[in-house]
């Protein structure tokens, strides 16, 4: 099953990249130390009482059974988590999460290169 990296917060005010946040957030949160494969999406989100911010997605890559047995949750954050089809996605991801995770999973499927997206939807240009 391959994963995807989304979600977290880089902190900046430490010189830290969006790359270096996504390998540091998995750590924290789910207890993997997994290096971010190649960018797959870029996400610019406006949100009605905040500034826009900005999602990048990462291949995770394909995990081995002891890498799923190895998962701790970091219990404040997370209540659980579970592998979902590609088909299913919609059901468990509200409307943006859902169409970028399906972009970026669009991404590895055909070997493009980043998806650039606003809102969850492809930039055209």
């Amino acid at each position: 099953m391959r994963t995807v990296h989304n979600g977290g917060t880089v902190e900046s005010g430490e010189g830290e990249s969006p790359r270096q946040g996504a390998r540091r957030e998995t750590l924290e949160e789910i207890g993997l130390d997994l290096a971010p494969g190649r960018l797959l999406a870029v996400d610019w989100v406006r949100g009605p009482a905040r500034p826009p911010i900005v999602a990048y997605l990462y291949d995770g890559g394909v995990l081995a059974q002891e890498r799923f047995d190895a998962i701790r949750l970091q219990e404040e954050e997370l209540l659980s988590w579970k592998l979902v089809d590609r088909t299913g996605l919609a059901a468990h991801l509200p409307g943006r999460l859902e169409r970028r995770v399906s972009a970026a999973l669009e991404v590895l499927d055909s070997g493009a290169g980043a998806a650039e997206l606003e809102d969850g939807l492809p930039v055209s240009g």
